[in-house]
Protein backbone atom coordinates (compact mmCIF):
# COMPACT_ATOMS: atom_id res chain seq x y z
CA UNK A 1 0.00 0.00 0.00
CA UNK A 2 1.36 3.41 -0.98
CA UNK A 3 1.83 5.98 1.78
CA UNK A 4 -0.82 8.68 1.94
CA UNK A 5 -1.82 11.70 3.98
CA UNK A 6 -3.67 10.88 7.18
CA UNK A 7 -7.46 10.54 6.86
CA UNK A 8 -9.48 13.66 7.47
CA UNK A 9 -6.64 16.16 6.98
CA UNK A 10 -7.38 19.07 4.67
CA UNK A 11 -5.00 20.47 2.09
CA UNK A 12 -5.10 24.16 1.09
CA UNK A 13 -4.14 25.78 -2.21
CA UNK A 14 -1.38 27.67 -0.40
CA UNK A 15 0.08 24.41 0.92
CA UNK A 16 -0.08 22.93 -2.55
CA UNK A 17 1.90 25.86 -3.92
CA UNK A 18 4.52 25.40 -1.17
CA UNK A 19 4.76 21.69 -1.94
CA UNK A 20 5.25 22.33 -5.64
CA UNK A 21 7.92 24.96 -5.02
CA UNK A 22 9.67 22.89 -2.34
CA UNK A 23 10.33 26.04 -0.29
CA UNK A 24 8.29 25.01 2.77
CA UNK A 25 9.60 21.46 2.77
CA UNK A 26 13.23 22.52 2.36
CA UNK A 27 12.89 25.01 5.19
CA UNK A 28 11.23 22.53 7.53
CA UNK A 29 13.72 19.76 6.75
CA UNK A 30 16.50 22.20 7.54
CA UNK A 31 14.82 23.17 10.83
CA UNK A 32 14.19 19.54 11.80
CA UNK A 33 17.85 18.68 11.21
CA UNK A 34 18.92 21.19 13.88
CA UNK A 35 16.79 19.64 16.66
CA UNK A 36 18.83 18.62 19.72
CA UNK A 37 17.62 15.03 19.42
CA UNK A 38 19.23 14.82 15.96
CA UNK A 39 22.51 16.46 17.05
CA UNK A 40 23.48 13.97 19.74
CA UNK A 41 25.66 11.80 17.53
CA UNK A 42 27.08 14.70 15.56
CA UNK A 43 30.74 15.61 15.99
CA UNK A 44 30.65 18.44 13.44
CA UNK A 45 30.23 22.11 14.27
CA UNK A 46 26.66 23.36 13.99
CA UNK A 47 27.79 25.91 11.39
CA UNK A 48 28.18 23.02 8.95
CA UNK A 49 24.47 22.13 9.12
CA UNK A 50 22.72 22.62 5.76
CA UNK A 51 20.35 25.47 5.05
CA UNK A 52 17.08 25.38 3.08
CA UNK A 53 18.94 26.00 -0.20
CA UNK A 54 21.01 22.80 0.12
CA UNK A 55 20.56 20.00 -2.40
CA UNK A 56 17.25 18.28 -1.68
CA UNK A 57 18.74 14.79 -1.91
CA UNK A 58 21.38 15.83 0.61
CA UNK A 59 18.67 17.06 3.00
CA UNK A 60 16.80 13.77 2.58
CA UNK A 61 19.88 11.72 3.37
CA UNK A 62 20.81 13.77 6.43
CA UNK A 63 17.25 13.78 7.74
CA UNK A 64 17.10 10.00 7.41
CA UNK A 65 20.46 9.56 9.14
CA UNK A 66 19.53 11.85 12.03
CA UNK A 67 16.11 10.32 12.53
CA UNK A 68 17.48 6.78 12.43
CA UNK A 69 20.18 7.71 14.96
CA UNK A 70 17.52 9.16 17.26
CA UNK A 71 15.51 5.95 16.95
CA UNK A 72 18.55 3.82 17.73
CA UNK A 73 19.17 5.88 20.89
CA UNK A 74 15.54 5.75 21.97
CA UNK A 75 15.12 2.01 21.43
CA UNK A 76 18.49 0.79 22.66
CA UNK A 77 17.48 -0.14 26.20
CA UNK A 78 14.51 -2.11 24.82
CA UNK A 79 16.96 -4.31 22.95
CA UNK A 80 15.68 -3.16 19.56
CA UNK A 81 17.37 -1.61 16.56
CA UNK A 82 15.50 0.80 14.29
CA UNK A 83 15.23 -1.93 11.65
CA UNK A 84 13.84 -4.43 14.14
CA UNK A 85 11.25 -1.90 15.27
CA UNK A 86 10.15 -1.47 11.66
CA UNK A 87 9.59 -5.23 11.42
CA UNK A 88 7.64 -5.37 14.68
CA UNK A 89 5.57 -2.28 13.81
CA UNK A 90 4.08 -4.06 10.80
CA UNK A 91 2.15 -6.20 13.29
CA UNK A 92 0.33 -3.19 14.71
CA UNK A 93 -2.30 -3.80 12.04
CA UNK A 94 -1.64 -7.44 11.15
CA UNK A 95 -1.85 -10.61 13.22
CA UNK A 96 0.66 -12.75 11.33
CA UNK A 97 2.54 -12.73 8.02
CA UNK A 98 5.02 -14.81 6.08
CA UNK A 99 8.64 -13.63 5.85
CA UNK A 100 8.12 -12.91 2.16
CA UNK A 101 5.15 -10.67 2.96
CA UNK A 102 7.17 -8.89 5.63
CA UNK A 103 10.02 -8.33 3.18
CA UNK A 104 7.64 -6.90 0.57
CA UNK A 105 5.92 -4.55 3.01
CA UNK A 106 9.17 -3.24 4.49
CA UNK A 107 10.91 -3.20 1.08
CA UNK A 108 13.94 -5.30 1.98
CA UNK A 109 15.24 -8.54 0.50
CA UNK A 110 13.91 -11.84 1.76
CA UNK A 111 17.40 -12.73 2.99
CA UNK A 112 17.58 -9.52 5.04
CA UNK A 113 14.13 -10.18 6.48
CA UNK A 114 15.01 -13.79 7.29
CA UNK A 115 17.99 -12.56 9.33
CA UNK A 116 15.86 -9.96 11.14
CA UNK A 117 13.17 -12.51 11.96
CA UNK A 118 15.75 -14.91 13.37
CA UNK A 119 17.15 -12.18 15.65
CA UNK A 120 13.68 -11.23 16.90
CA UNK A 121 12.77 -14.88 17.40
CA UNK A 122 15.95 -15.47 19.39
CA UNK A 123 15.05 -12.46 21.53
CA UNK A 124 11.64 -13.99 22.24
CA UNK A 125 9.74 -11.25 20.39
CA UNK A 126 8.55 -13.24 17.38
CA UNK A 127 7.44 -16.82 16.88
CA UNK A 128 6.83 -18.91 13.79
CA UNK A 129 4.22 -21.49 12.88
CA UNK A 130 3.76 -23.45 9.65
CA UNK A 131 0.76 -22.54 7.49
CA UNK A 132 1.48 -25.52 5.24
CA UNK A 133 4.49 -27.47 4.03
CA UNK A 134 5.86 -24.48 2.12
CA UNK A 135 4.82 -21.37 4.05
CA UNK A 136 5.78 -20.41 7.60
CA UNK A 137 3.92 -17.57 9.31
CA UNK A 138 5.50 -15.10 11.72
CA UNK A 139 3.73 -13.34 14.58
CA UNK A 140 4.69 -11.45 17.75
CA UNK A 141 4.79 -13.22 21.09
CA UNK A 142 3.07 -11.65 24.11
CA UNK A 143 6.44 -10.19 25.06
CA UNK A 144 6.82 -8.94 21.50
CA UNK A 145 3.47 -7.12 21.69
CA UNK A 146 4.45 -5.45 24.97
CA UNK A 147 7.81 -4.42 23.53
CA UNK A 148 6.14 -3.05 20.42
CA UNK A 149 3.77 -0.95 22.50
CA UNK A 150 6.61 0.49 24.58
CA UNK A 151 8.76 1.13 21.51
CA UNK A 152 5.95 2.86 19.64
CA UNK A 153 5.46 5.30 22.51
CA UNK A 154 9.13 6.27 22.26
CA UNK A 155 9.02 6.57 18.49
CA UNK A 156 5.99 8.87 18.69
CA UNK A 157 7.85 11.01 21.24
CA UNK A 158 10.81 11.30 18.86
CA UNK A 159 8.45 12.30 16.05
CA UNK A 160 6.85 14.97 18.22
CA UNK A 161 10.28 16.34 19.10
CA UNK A 162 11.27 16.47 15.44
CA UNK A 163 8.08 18.33 14.52
CA UNK A 164 8.05 20.65 17.54
CA UNK A 165 7.55 24.27 16.54
CA UNK A 166 5.92 23.47 13.21
CA UNK A 167 2.38 24.64 12.67
CA UNK A 168 -0.23 22.03 11.83
CA UNK A 169 -0.35 23.49 8.34
CA UNK A 170 3.42 23.05 7.87
CA UNK A 171 3.30 19.54 9.30
CA UNK A 172 0.55 18.60 6.84
CA UNK A 173 2.61 20.04 4.02
CA UNK A 174 5.71 18.07 4.95
CA UNK A 175 3.77 14.83 5.46
CA UNK A 176 1.85 15.23 2.19
CA UNK A 177 4.93 16.07 0.18
CA UNK A 178 6.86 13.09 1.58
CA UNK A 179 3.92 10.74 0.94
CA UNK A 180 3.48 12.01 -2.61
CA UNK A 181 7.20 11.74 -3.29
CA UNK A 182 7.28 8.15 -2.00
CA UNK A 183 4.26 7.27 -4.14
CA UNK A 184 5.79 8.93 -7.19
CA UNK A 185 9.03 6.97 -6.78
CA UNK A 186 7.16 3.67 -6.39
CA UNK A 187 4.93 4.35 -9.37
CA UNK A 188 7.90 5.31 -11.51
CA UNK A 189 9.65 2.05 -10.62
CA UNK A 190 6.57 -0.01 -11.46
CA UNK A 191 6.14 1.85 -14.76
CA UNK A 192 9.77 1.17 -15.68
CA UNK A 193 9.35 -2.54 -14.92
CA UNK A 194 6.18 -2.71 -17.02
CA UNK A 195 7.91 -0.91 -19.88
CA UNK A 196 10.79 -3.38 -19.90
CA UNK A 197 8.42 -6.35 -19.82
CA UNK A 198 6.46 -5.02 -22.81
CA UNK A 199 9.64 -4.60 -24.88
CA UNK A 200 10.78 -8.16 -24.30
CA UNK A 201 10.59 -10.38 -27.43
Amino acid sequence: MLPSIRDGVGFSIQNLQWVLSGTCVRSQLSVILTRDIFRRRMSVDLTTFPGPKANLGYLFRLAHQRFRAALEDGLQDLGLSAQEYVVLSVFETRRELSSSELARITQVTRQTMHTAVLRLETAGLLERRPRNQRVVLVRPTKRGRRTLEAATERVRAIERTALAGLSRSDERTVRTWLANTAAMTTNARHTDVERREKTRP
